[in-house]
């Protein structure tokens, strides 16, 4: 059968590594990019880290960690069957598995706190204010239940990657439920929390419109909850072959969380496209030789922005209510 799949399709199905090793590159080169370009908005705009950009920072190095342990399983059986994997590398592979569900939980945690405490700057409002505080305590408290639920999956943790201890491990199937379910929850909790503001701010439709479709965005980050969670379940009913049937959902812990950290910084990178945007415009309209009145809006458009921005302390240059409720986070 391997041989009629080289031939047919040019690899060997039976070996999924190069699916792993695509999904790990992708997801590693969008996460940090993302969080580059949302540092690089800051430098721009003038203005030093906030609390949700410190956030973000380690929500990607928790992805670098994501990364560094696919790696590890990579290089100790995943893709392959269970069969070819010999027995020191099946111990490496299952302790080094054992670290995924701190990992994946610590970086979701970030990511969501992160949006929160923008959510917190964005909108300093008693009602905003006291729903990032109870948002925030749930994601607090799924992540801590998480955790450990993840290094007490099986009494002694030792059984994990020596299934002969004597011992016992919980349900998968349940455990998979109970850390996803609430992040699917959470995930749509934050894409409503900031709907009703946005409507409600003295801004222009098209200008509502477009900060819903940047906080809408994260609806994508709710599909791929859950892609993964169907990915869980499946492989909680599948046989033995773990570092084989292991391959899909393995692929989507390591891409969700990057595409969340995609989606949470965008909304931050309108400073560098704005910066874009007019290095393209001066230098089309000055070979039109309409340059003149359209650098000083431009000009004038850049330090309203600045003027609008708020310090990482809090403090601000404006006071009057848009700035306060739409300043940009970046």
């Amino acid at each position: 059968m391997s041989s009629v799949s080289q031939s047919t399709k040019g690899y060997d199905h039976d070996n999924l590594r190069h699916v792993v090793i695509t999904s790990t590159c992708f997801a590693f080169i969008l996460s940090t990019a993302a969080v580059a370009f949302r540092v690089i908005s800051r430098k721009v705009n003038g203005t030093g880290l906030f609390v949700d950009d410190i956030l973000m920072i380690f929500a990607l190095l928790f992805e670098y960690g994501i990364t560094i342990a696919g790696i590890v399983l990579l290089y100790n059986g995943l893709g392959t069957h269970v069969v070819y994997v010999r027995p020191d590398q099946l111990t490496v592979y299952l302790k080094t598995l054992f670290t995924g569900s701190i990992l994946y939980t610590g970086c979701i945690a970030c990511i969501k706190l992160s949006i929160l405490m923008l959510y917190r700057r964005l909108f300093p409002t008693k009602t905003m204010k006291a729903a990032v505080n109870v948002v925030g305590l749930i994601i607090i408290l799924w992540a801590a239940c998480g955790i450990l639920s993840g290094c007490f999956t099986c009494m002694p943790t030792k059984k994990l990657w020596e299934p002969t201890t004597p011992g016992a491990c919980m349900d998968l199937g349940k455990y998979y439920y109970g850390l996803q379910i609430p992040n699917i929850v959470t995930d749509a909790i934050l894409l409503i929390m900031p709907m009703h503001t946005v409507w409600n701010l003295p801004i222009s439709k098209a200008q509502k419109a477009g900060l819903s479709g940047i906080f809408v965005v994260g609806f994508l980050t709710l599909i791929f909850d859950i892609i993964r969670l169907v990915a869980l379940i499946d492989l909680s009913k599948q046989g033995n072959d773990i570092t084989y049937n292991q391959v899909n959902s393995s692929v989507w812990t390591c891409i969700e969380p990057a595409v969340g950290i995609l989606a949470a910084c965008l909304s931050n990178m309108r400073p560098l496209f704005k910066v874009m945007h007019e290095k393209v415009w001066v230098r089309h309209i000055s070979k039109n030789g309409t340059a003149n009145t359209s650098q000083q809006e431009i000009a004038g458009e850049k330090r309203d922005w600045e003027h609008r921005t708020p310090s990482p302390n809090g403090d601000t240059t404006n006071s009057d209510s848009y700035t306060s409720h739409t300043d940009s986070p970046c």
